[in-house]
């Protein structure tokens, strides 16, 4: 339960979605059947968002013995907008796999940590 009115809080979602400057576009990895038992992945638009991308650090890690950097940021997006981490995030910035979505977001946006590929 809210402890805003469903009118102010619907009003705050509006407000705060028509101030994101960014777009992005958010990808699911559907399954196709082969007709031989298996199946083909390709990677399908599940749809626009509009969003704000911060970044918040980076680094490298260790991959097959050897040092692979990498970058990680926040995605900041309309509340009823559908992400998971089963996703991948485009933005002009490049291609992100999602690590995490935040559940507990504050009730006006959804927030998803996502890694640079």
């Amino acid at each position: 339960m809210s402890i805003l009115p469903d009118d102010e809080l619907t009003q705050i979602r509006t407000d705060l979605e028509t101030t994101l400057p960014d777009a992005g576009t958010i990808y699911s990895l559907p399954r196709t059947s082969d007709s031989q038992g298996g199946w083909s992945e390709a990677w399908a638009t599940a749809g626009p968002c509009a969003c704000r991308l911060d970044f918040i650090g980076g680094g490298e890690g260790v991959a097959n013995a050897a040092l692979v950097p990498y970058t990680r940021a926040i995605v900041t997006m309309p509340q009823a907008t559908t992400i998971t981490a089963a996703n991948r995030f485009v933005h002009s910035t490049g291609t992100y796999t999602v690590q995490a979505v935040n559940l507990g977001s504050w009730l006006g946006v959804k927030r998803a940590t996502v890694e640079k590929v």
